[in-house]
């Protein structure tokens, strides 16, 4: 934790930021409102991307198992002092038609060939002191400095250690839970805590996350801090990932981003240690490049790896984007470094 805290007040200091306009990323899908006050909104994505790891054979393959496609209702009715919120969001692959990753045992399980698969849902009231809801929501973890525009991709960093991944990490979004959010002028709070006991979700009752951002208290900065927290890890005393971020606009057009994670949760694409991430993002007509790279300073020296990623998504309408990118992962001790290049159009409605 020491290095976590030396980094606060580093950053706090100083000007090392994150990619200006951090929030644009196309990261949600777009809605359109109906004459009933009720919002549609979706989003279609398809990609062909290529994988390789080390010497073996690469895989190609023609598909959206991120699900980043997406379907979405929501709504808002005035109560007078308040006001009900609700929202319902599903996740589909239009390239194989179930939300899961390919396997030849994907669909042993019933729910795991759900065409449409329920990313959130959540009923909640907006009051004068913020926003209190209960269901599945997307953590503060995830939505408070999270700067990678390729989220849901084959080539997304949370899928090569650039980022941590999984429920307590960047790709959180939480089921059966409690949330609250607020903001007031440039600072923004959110907290939420997992109520079920059941076996099947994917937090259980006690696992909290919260984080704090500020934003635009400096011309173009914003920066925070957010944690997950798994109750029933470390045999029941409990282990966190813990991230602080910054982001801030150079100049028109450019932006850097820092991330430092100190996760004490594995995940699939990364052990237990130190995840240290540095951006930009450089705005150039209907082109937005993405630069990254990432250390895995893990707690098994062996495994500590470095990570790659460079991409353009060029904008061809207001609500349709190409991407392409590629992204490697290379661990210190093994020649088996994972390569990923990807293409993807992306519509949003």
């Amino acid at each position: 934790m020491k290095k976590l805290y030396l980094a606060v007040m580093l950053m706090t200091v100083s000007t090392l930021g994150i990619a200006g306009g951090g929030h644009d990323m196309h990261h949600s899908a777009t809605s359109a409102k109906s004459g009933s006050g009720v919002h549609f909104y979706g989003r279609l994505y398809l990609g062909y991307d290529h994988r390789a790891v080390g010497s073996a054979n690469s895989v190609d393959s023609i598909r959206d198992n991120g699900g980043k496609s997406r379907l979405g209702i929501k709504f808002k009715e005035n109560l007078g002092a308040i006001s009900l919120i609700g929202n319902a969001e599903w996740k589909f692959d239009i390239a194989d038609g179930t939300s899961t990753a390919d396997s030849s045992n994907s669909c042993n399980d019933s729910r795991d060939c759900r065409t449409f698969d329920l990313h959130i849902g959540n009923l909640g009231f907006a009051t004068p002191l913020g926003y209190i809801g209960m269901g599945s929501f997307e953590s503060p973890y995830k939505t408070m400095g999270m700067y990678d525009h390729n989220m849901d991709t084959a080539i997304a960093l949370n899928g090569h250690g650039g980022t941590s991944d999984g429920a307590f990490g960047i790709a959180g979004a939480w089921d059966s839970s409690l949330s609250y959010h607020a903001a007031m002028g440039p600072f923004e709070i959110a907290y939420m805590r997992g109520l079920s006991e059941q076996s099947d979700s994917n937090v259980a009752k006690s696992d909290y996350a919260f984080g704090l951002q500020v934003n635009h208290m400096m011309p173009g900065l914003e920066f925070g801090f957010a944690r997950s927290h798994d109750k029933s890890g470390d045999s029941g005393r409990g282990t966190s990932n813990d991230k602080i971020f910054a982001s801030y606009k150079v100049m028109p057009g450019l932006g850097v981003f820092y991330t430092g994670e100190e996760v004490e949760i594995a995940g699939t694409n990364h052990g237990a240690g130190d995840i240290t991430t540095l951006g930009l993002h450089y705005k150039m007509g209907n082109n937005m490049i993405q630069l990254v790279n990432a250390q895995g300073d893990m707690d098994s020296a062996s495994t500590d790896y470095d990570t790659w990623s460079i991409s353009n998504q060029m904008n061809l309408s207001k609500s349709t984007d190409v991407t392409i990118g590629y992204t490697r992962k290379g661990v210190e001790a093994a020649v088996n470094a994972t390569r990923s290049y990807g293409i993807g159009i992306t519509h949003r409605f």
